[in-house]
């Protein structure tokens, strides 16, 4: 079954377009994570996977897909990339999603690479591969083709980077005439109308900040079958408001993603009434649920 299929499952079993991405900040951890960080690469290592399993035991009762951010785990090296597997062979345990946030894309022969690594498992499977991938498109259209090669062989999904959260995005994004990020959106629906799913929405996704709800109608026409990625919600400004039109009827079309709003929810003053960092990250996904669900 497609990626896609899969993650429309998910949602309606759900009810809810969330999700959440994982980014690790060591210093950011809830105790006794945080303590244990401190004491040196092969404790932070352990701290990352034992709170990352504490996480996912909450998580997957309340979303059907997590995005960990690969650049958290990549910081502590050999042994980051010990506990990312960790991670995602957890998360797949308990029927979870998982779209790795690499956000790669280079020459054709090292594009292969990455997406060998992430989406088939590496050589001889030594990784633990992910459903779906972010990557990057500024190397152009020969750099994209391995990635759409090998997500199609192992019906994986891919989300194109088009036009991201950040503030600083639209110095390149929004160059020229048409922006180039129209003319990524335009080869995104190209790419995708080769690559459907049972729904009537394609297995290539496109990465929309959620933080732009007034560009989503015009990425929308550009891109009618492509499902988007919605990051931003939450800590970055991202609100429910002005989102609709990225979702069809049936909450297809999307997923919203919260990373620190979900992450750090111990760190926040509003949920201090909860006593414990489980109860703080509990409370955070069921009001971003609430939230979302105002679309609708």
């Amino acid at each position: 079954m497609l990626f896609v299929d899969r993650l429309h499952l998910k949602i309606k079993e759900h009810g809810s377009p969330a999700m959440v991405g994982i980014d690790p900040r060591l210093d950011k951890l809830p105790e006794p994570f945080l303590s244990k960080a401190k004491q040196g690469v092969p404790q932070a290592a352990e701290a990352l996977a034992e709170y990352n399993r504490n996480l996912i035991d909450i998580l997957h009762q309340h979303v059907g897909i997590i995005k960990p951010q690969s650049a958290f785990f990549e910081h502590l090296g050999h042994l980051g990339i010990k506990a990312l597997e960790d991670l995602c062979s957890y998360a797949k345990e308990k029927d979870l999603l998982v779209l790795m946030d690499a956000k790669r894309g280079d020459i054709g022969s090292t594009s292969k690479a990455y997406a060998s690594t992430f989406l088939e498992g590496g050589h001889l499977g030594r990784m633990v591969p992910s459903d779906a991938l972010t990557i990057n498109p500024y190397l152009g259209e020969d750099a994209c083709e391995p990635f759409i090669e090998i997500a199609k062989k192992e019906s994986a999904g891919l989300y194109v980077l088009v036009k991201t959260s950040n503030p600083g995005a639209e110095t390149f994004q929004n160059h020229g005439t048409p922006p180039l990020s129209d003319k990524i959106a335009e080869k995104v629906a190209e790419w995708g109308a080769q690559y459907m799913g049972e729904n009537g929405w394609s297995n290539i996704g496109a990465v929309i900040g959620a933080t732009r709800p007034q560009e989503l109608k015009h990425f929308r026409k550009l891109m009618p079958q492509t499902p988007f990625l919605l990051p931003g919600f939450g800590f970055q400004g991202g609100t429910a408001e002005g989102l609709k039109s990225a979702f069809d009827k049936n909450k297809n079309g999307a997923i919203v993603n919260s990373s620190r709003g979900i992450t750090f929810a111990h760190l926040r003053p509003e949920l201090k009434h909860l006593t414990t960092w489980e109860k703080q990250t509990e409370g955070a996904i069921i009001e971003m649920k609430e939230q979302l669900e105002t679309i609708f």
